[in-house]
C-alpha cells in the first residue's frame, strides 16, 4: 500500500513538472529596439539634412545680399548716367550756341575779310599803341572762341565716354545680377529638394514610431496573455496535483480493499480445509472403534502421509492466485467522467471505455481496483476488454513503466496465434492522446472485462 501511494505521488510530481512554460515575448523587445535604432538614425539624417538646409539658407542670404548690392550699384549708376545725360544735353546746347557765334564770325570774315577788319581797326585807332591793342584784342577773341569750342567738345566727349562706361558697368552688373539670380534659384531648388528629403525622413520616422507604438501594445497584450496562461497553468497544475493525490488515496483504498478480500478468501479456504479434516477424522474414528490400535496406526500413517504430501506441495512453484470476484454487482462508472491526466495511458483507456473506473489508480493497479468494484478480471483476452501490464512488464517492443505499469484497450483477439491488437495512449507515443495501435502476444496478461 505504501508503494502504491508513493507511485501515485510520483505521478503527481511528473504531471506538475510536465506543465509547459510559456516563453517571455523577448522578440518584442528586440523589434522595439530595432525601431528605436531606426528612429535614431532617421533623426540623425534629418539633423544632417537640416544642417545642409541651414547652410543653403545662409548661401541664399549671401547671394541675396550680393544681388541687393548690385541693385544698389546699378541704381546709383543709373542716377549718375541721368546726371551725365543732363550735363551732355547742357553742353550740347552751349556748343551749339558757340558754333553759331563762330559761324557768324567766320561769315563776317569771309564777307568783309579779316584783313579789312584789321585795317579798319588800325585806321580807326587813335595811336599806335591803340592799333596794337586792337589787333591783339581781336586775335584774343578769335582764339578764345576757338579754345572754348574745343574745350566744350572735349567736355562733351568726356561725358559721352563716361556715359558709355556707366552703360558698360550697368551691363556688367546686370550680367552679374542675372548670374546671381541663377545661383539663387539653383540653391533654392537644392534647398527644396532637401526639404523633400527631410519630409520623407520625417514620414519614415513617424511610421517607425507608429510601428513601435503597435509593437509596445502587442507586447503588453502578449505579456497579459502570458500572465493569464501561466496563471491558468498553475491553477491546472494545482488542481491536477490535488486530483492525483485524491486518486492515489482512492487507489490505496482500493488496494487495501483488495488485500482484505484476499485475506478473507484465504481465511475462508483455511476454515473449509480445517472443517473437512475434522469431519474425515471423526468418520475414521467411528468406523474403526473395535480396532482402536489398528485405527490409531492407520490414523498415524494417514497423518504422516498428509504431512509428506503437504511438504511436497510447498516445494513446487505456486500457480498465480486468481483474482476473486466479489459477490456484489459491478460499480457503474459510465457517467463519472474522465478524471485522469490528459496524455496518460489511463486517460486514453477511460476515454474509449467509459465503463472503466474513474479512480482505479495507476495502470498496474487497475486489475485489483476493477475486481474490488465487481468487474471480472482474468487471463482470458476478449475484444473490448482492458489489458493490464504490470510494473516493467513487456508491451511488445517496449516495457511498461517500472513504477506505474500500463493499460491498453483490446481492439481484437486472434486465437490462431494467441495475439491481441491493442490501441493505447501515453506521453511516449507520437500521439499521447491516442490511438496508437500495436499487436503482441496475449499470454501472461491480465484482462478486465466490461
Amino acid at each position: 500500500m505504501k508503494k502504491s501511494i508513493l507511485a501515485a505521488l510520483l505521478v503527481c510530481t511528473i504531471a506538475v513538472s510536465a506543465v509547459p512554460s510559456i516563453a517571455l515575448a523577448d522578440n518584442y523587445d528586440q523589434q522595439i529596439q530595432e525601431k528605436d535604432q531606426k528612429i535614431s538614425d532617421l533623426q540623425g539624417k534629418q539633423s544632417d539634412v537640416q544642417t545642409q538646409i541651414d547652410g543653403l539658407t545662409s548661401e541664399i542670404a549671401t547671394v541675396s545680399g550680393k544681388v541687393k548690392d548690385l541693385e544698389a550699384k546699378q541704381d546709383q549708376l543709373n542716377k549718375d548716367t541721368m546726371k551725365l545725360q543732363d550735363k551732355i544735353a547742357t553742353l550740347k546746347v552751349r556748343i551749339a550756341k558757340r558754333n553759331e557765334v563762330i559761324k557768324n564770325q567766320a561769315r563776317d570774315t569771309q564777307v568783309k575779310g579779316q584783313a579789312t577788319n584789321y585795317v579798319s581797326a588800325v585806321l580807326e585807332a587813335d595811336s599806335l599803341s591803340d592799333v596794337v591793342g586792337r589787333v591783339q584784342a581781336m586775335s584774343t577773341i578769335v582764339k578764345a572762341n576757338k579754345s572754348l569750342m574745343e574745350q566744350q567738345k572735349a567736355d562733351e566727349k568726356a561725358v559721352e565716354e563716361k556715359v558709355k562706361a556707366n552703360e558698360t558697368k550697368v551691363a556688367e552688373i546686370q550680367a552679374n545680377q542675372k548670374e546671381l539670380e541663377t545661383q539663387k534659384n539653383e540653391i533654392a531648388n537644392k534647398q527644396a529638394e532637401l526639404n523633400v528629403v527631410k519630409a520623407n525622413y520625417a514620414a519614415e520616422q513617424a511610421t517607425a514610431e507608429q510601428d513601435k507604438s503597435k509593437l509596445k501594445k502587442q507586447q503588453e497584450e502578449a505579456k497579459a496573455e502570458q500572465a493569464r496562461v501561466l496563471k491558468e497553468q498553475q491553477e491546472a497544475a494545482k488542481a491536477q496535483k490535488a486530483e492525483q493525490e485524491r486518486q492515489a488515496k482512492e487507489a490505496a483504498k482500493a488496494q487495501k480493499a483488495f488485500e482484505d478480500s484476499q485475506a478473507k478468501a484465504a481465511k475462508a479456504q483455511e476454515e473449509q480445509a480445517k472443517a473437512a479434516t475434522e469431519s474425515s477424522t471423526a468418520s475414521s474414528t467411528e468406523a474403526s472403534s473395535s480396532a482402536s490400535e489398528e485405527s490409531s496406526t492407520s490414523s498415524s500413517s494417514t497423518t504422516e502421509s498428509k504431512t509428506e504430501t503437504t511438504t511436497t506441495d510447498n516445494n513446487e512453484t505456486p500457480a498465480p492466485t486468481p483474482v476473486p470476484t466479489p459477490t456484489g454487482g459491478k460499480t457503474d462508472h459510465t457517467g463519472s467522467g474522465n478524471m485522469y491526466a490528459v496524455g496518460q495511458c489511463t486517460w486514453y483507456v477511460k476515454n474509449v471505455a467509459p465503463w472503466a473506473g474513474t479512480y482505479w489508480g495507476n495502470g498496474c493497479q487497475w486489475g485489483a481496483s476493477a475486481a474490488a468494484d465487481g468487474f471480472q478480471v482474468d487471463g482470458t483476452p476478449t475484444p473490448g476488454s482492458i489489458v493490464v501490464f504490470g510494473q516493467g512488464q513487456s508491451v511488445g517492443t517496449w516495457n511498461a513503466d517500472p513504477s506505474y505499469g500500463h493499460v491498453a484497450y483490446v481492439q481484437s483477439y486472434n486465437a490462431s496465434d494467441n495475439t491481441i491488437t491493442i490501441t493505447q495512449g501515453g506521453m511516449g507515443f507520437p500521439s499521447p492522446t491516442g490511438p496508437n495501435t500495436a499487436t503482441l502476444s496475449a499470454a501472461g496478461l491480465q484482462y478486465i472485462h466490461p
